[in-house]
């Protein structure tokens, strides 16, 4: 399987008050088979590409009302890349369907 990026829509998160990286990191409910092909996370904000991290490790919580969702430690993506990805933010935005808080796409269709 090529190698994926998750977009995940982060605006409320940010609202709230909270970093980009805890907007980002968690709680998403995410196909557990698929964490191990996804090289980059990537923060929406109102359809744009605001922050990017590559994951280090992903954790899945068992237990409460967030059982079955994953959330992942990780460090920010460099800046050339960040800029790669934002320049793809039209191909990005239109992985998302109606009302979905993620999205993927495939590292190889980014220009």
């Amino acid at each position: 399987m090529e190698q994926e990026i998750l977009m995940v829509k982060i605006h409320n998160a940010i609202k709230e008050g909270k970093t980009l990286y805890e907007s980002t990191n968690g709680n998403w409910k995410i196909n557990r088979k698929r964490l191990k092909h996804i090289r980059f996370v990537l923060g929406i904000n109102n359809g744009e590409v605001v922050c990017g991290y590559q994951p280090t490790k992903w954790y899945q919580i068992e237990e409460g009302t967030e059982s079955g969702r994953s959330f992942f430690e990780g460090s920010p993506i460099d800046e050339g890349m960040l800029n790669k990805m934002q320049s793809s933010n039209e191909i990005l935005k239109n992985k998302f369907g109606t009302g979905s808080a993620i999205a993927y796409a495939y590292v190889s269709e980014l220009h």
